[in-house]
């Protein structure tokens, strides 16, 4: 039988990436929901968000979420309500099929936002937070619904942690580091950037769907209940990914003391994960960050604008 999966949020830029990126397995049946089902492209059953729940799936992925730092700063404290009220829908869902698997796309702010050293198996959630700094509350919301999740052992829910992430369809628009290289790289512009050369890992949509890939595996020969962590083979520093950029395409770039970037989540000058558990459900990412980032700015300078 083919598997049934929804992808909930299917405009966001996770969610728009494996649109695409699960459609490439022909056994598959993907259905979109999102509230504007006009903004998703034709290449899948697309519903409208409230209307999940009335047809039967055997993977619900929850890509519902805020991207865009400057997005996550304007909803203030409606990030918990935003939250709870999709994972509170899917988890009703489950109750009354025990036999599906949810996968929700968590986030590295979990672990709050001191990132001074990578994040390992060691790594635990920070025992004292400012509960009335705006930077905390995306994390915060995070970490409530990982919770919720590991206190429901007999359902199937698995939290993907993602730190960086990067394809061909991001939002342009958004006021990020990446979003501000794609714009340079595609206008021809000058990159004004921070002296601060701060290290992410950007996973892609390949390693992500192929970490879903496993988790669908796992689950369909016993019950899983976990959190795991997103990562490609290698992470980048910014000036060494500017450089590599630069050989590839016609990038220019300068420093300046302030490039006007938005941190919603607090400034993070090292944020990527050596926890690499995925491993043992047969992850092996296939990109380092700078690949993966060529890869898909790649494909992006190919679409039409």
């Amino acid at each position: 039988m083919p598997l049934r999966i929804a992808i909930l949020g299917a405009t966001g830029h996770i969610g728009h990436s494996l649109v695409n990126g699960l459609l490439v397995d022909k056994s598959r049946i993907v259905t979109a929901y999102a509230r504007r089902p006009e903004a998703v492209r034709p290449v899948v059953d697309v519903r409208h968000i409230e209307e999940f729940g009335e047809h039967p799936f055997d993977v619900v992925i929850n890509c519902i979420g805020v991207g865009d730092p400057a997005r996550v700063r304007d909803l203030g404290t409606d990030i918990f309500q935003i939250t709870e009220t999709f994972d509170n829908r899917i988890l009703d869902y489950l109750d009354q099929h025990t036999e599906a698997l949810y996968i929700n796309m968590s986030s590295g702010a979990v672990f709050g936002m001191a990132f001074e050293t990578p994040v390992t198996a060691e790594t635990l959630f920070p025992s004292a937070i400012d509960e009335d700094d705006p930077n905390e509350w995306y994390g915060m919301a995070k970490r409530r619904a990982e919770a919720v999740h590991r206190a429901r052992p007999e359902l199937n829910i698995v939290d993907i942690r993602v730190f960086s992430y990067f394809s061909r369809v991001i939002d342009l628009s958004g006021r990020l580091f990446i979003v501000d290289l794609v714009n340079a790289v595609r206008d021809k512009t000058v990159l004004r950037t921070q002296p601060d050369d701060s290290i992410r890992d950007y996973a892609t949509p390949l390693d992500l769907v192929q970490l879903i890939d496993h988790i669908i595996s796992c689950w369909r020969s016993a019950p899983v209940n976990a959190a795991l962590d997103l990562y490609s083979k290698a992470p980048v520093g910014k000036f060494a990914l500017l450089d590599a950029i630069s050989k590839t395409f016609d990038l220019r770039w300068e420093i300046v003391e302030d490039a006007g970037v938005i941190s919603s989540t607090g400034a993070k000058h090292v944020y990527y994960s050596e926890n690499d558990v995925a491993g043992e459900w047969g992850y092996m990412p296939r990109f380092e960050s700078v690949d993966g980032v060529i890869h898909e700015l790649s494909g992006l300078m190919k679409a039409p604008r």
